[in-house]
């Protein structure tokens, strides 16, 4: 996880764990009533043995979380250098890989993000506009706003993309793309534009155009 983004998250999850809790107690203010649906339902099937008492039902919902950061130790290097070498390399090689995933994920995100996009602002068959929602341009938005945060692999070619993006949506608004028929049409052509530059959708990887 990118350190600047460590505050949002944390906030965003504290967020979740506050909207779990009240959804696990609405469940728990109706487990008493489903348990006696059950038994009227399965009849001579029905075990109270399958259905706990609330305390226990209770303690099945957990969540927590924590930061870790992923290293070599240190004091490896004071015991023995040859193994303190081989777990570095071990170290650099996981880390490439991870590397190479998280960029393939950020790609693969900016494609699909920018060809839903593409899609919604393409007339129907019968020549009608698609309906438009207001979440599906600013998804895209929350990941250009975060992608500098988040592009932790340096991806300078995405990133080429993700500008090309934002000055594609600089000022537009939704209702804008729905009623104005030029600025759909210009989007729609940008986004159409990154789209291919991302390469096939099938197999989720980048071939960006030659300069």
């Amino acid at each position: 996880m990118p350190l600047g983004l460590i505050e949002t998250v944390d906030e965003r999850l504290r967020e979740f764990k506050a909207q779990r809790d009240k959804l696990i107690e609405a469940f728990l203010l109706a487990y008493p009533r489903l348990c006696q649906e059950a038994a009227v339902r399965l009849r001579t099937l029905y075990n109270p043995a399958d259905y706990p008492p609330m305390d226990e039902v209770r303690t099945c919902f957990t969540l927590s979380w924590q930061y870790i950061s992923y290293g070599v130790p240190e004091q490896l290097g004071e015991i023995s250098a040859r193994i303190f070498e081989i777990e570095r390399e071990r170290a650099a090689e996981a880390m490439s890989q991870a590397c190479d995933e998280i960029q393939q994920v950020m790609r693969a995100s900016l494609l699909e993000l920018v060809s839903h996009l593409r899609d919604r602002l393409a007339d129907q068959p019968d020549g009608k506009p698609q309906r438009l929602r207001e979440s599906t341009l600013q998804k895209l938005r929350d990941f250009l706003g975060t992608f500098d945060l988040r592009n932790v692999v340096d991806d300078q070619e995405l990133k080429e993309q993700v500008d090309k993006a934002r000055a594609l949506l600089e000022g537009v608004s939704t209702d804008a793309l729905r009623n104005m028929p030029l600025i759909c049409a210009q989007v729609r052509e940008g986004m159409a534009e990154l789209a291919m530059c991302c390469g096939d959708r099938v197999s989720r990887k980048f071939r960006f155009a030659e300069a």
